[in-house]
């Protein structure tokens, strides 16, 4: 019983400390958002975003899905994808703005 007892701690304090990862990056993208849009080009910003939400993402998949304990090739299958589409969603922003640029000349 003091085991699972133990084990039981051990998780609430994992979901506590993920909690508060997690709001402290959401902290920093909105500070982010409120104090840097002016002085920081857009695109930068955008990859920014991107980049706190895929760690978000990442840490929330590894926590809450237990990903972080799996085998290594269950990782690669989920990982890889996530890399393209994070790639893909990078080059999208990139050609939208391209067009963007080239429609008001």
């Amino acid at each position: 019983m003091v085991t699972e007892h133990g084990q039981e701690l051990d998780m609430v304090k994992l979901i506590w400390r993920t909690f508060w990862i997690l709001l402290i990056v959401t902290i920093v993208e909105i500070a982010a958002a409120v104090t840097l849009t002016e002085h920081i080009p857009q695109m930068i910003l955008n990859v920014f975003y991107i980049l706190m939400s895929g760690a978000k993402a990442f840490y929330i998949v590894s926590v809450f899905m237990h990903l972080k304990f799996e085998v290594k090739y269950l990782i690669i299958t989920i990982l890889l994808p996530m890399i393209f589409l994070m790639f893909a969603l990078g080059v999208f922003l990139a050609e939208g703005s391209s067009w963007h640029h080239l429609k008001n000349w």
